[in-house]
């Protein structure tokens, strides 16, 4: 089944992120590493959402949805943004951005995920987190 959430456009509704994933998860037990794995990833992920996609421009929604599929949570995060090429980030592990403010959100969602993926929908962009629930 899938659950859904939306939220406005505003870096305070993060807080309702990991609620939305203990509860997607209660059922079906998941290792503890996987869950705040999975938190982070997700946190990084909406984040974004708010601020990069959507410009915190609060007449805009960020919908998150998830799923248990076959061992694996599934969470895609909708916004209403013009989408972007990951592979054209900055390596935030170069010297010249470790002590940069942002730009490592894409790099976290992508290590501690089984999957990290980023396309362009017909509305926005769609980011797409696939975690297994256990080792």
């Amino acid at each position: 089944m899938v659950k859904t959430l939306i939220l406005q456009s505003n870096t305070k509704n993060l807080r309702y992120v990991e609620p939305f994933l203990r509860e997607l998860v209660a059922d079906v037990g998941m290792d503890e590493t996987r869950y705040h794995n999975a938190i982070i990833a997700l946190t990084e992920g909406v984040n974004n959402a708010i601020v990069h996609g959507n410009k915190r421009d609060e007449s805009k929604s960020v919908t998150l949805a998830g799923e248990v599929l076959a061992g694996m949570v599934v969470l895609t995060i909708d916004d209403f943004g013009m989408g972007f090429n990951p592979d054209t980030l900055p390596d935030p592990l170069a010297p010249e951005n470790l002590l940069r403010d942002g730009g490592r959100g894409v790099f976290l969602m992508r290590s501690l995920c089984d999957a990290a993926d980023f396309t362009k929908t017909e509305t926005g962009s769609r980011t797409t987190l696939k975690i297994r629930l256990r080792e």
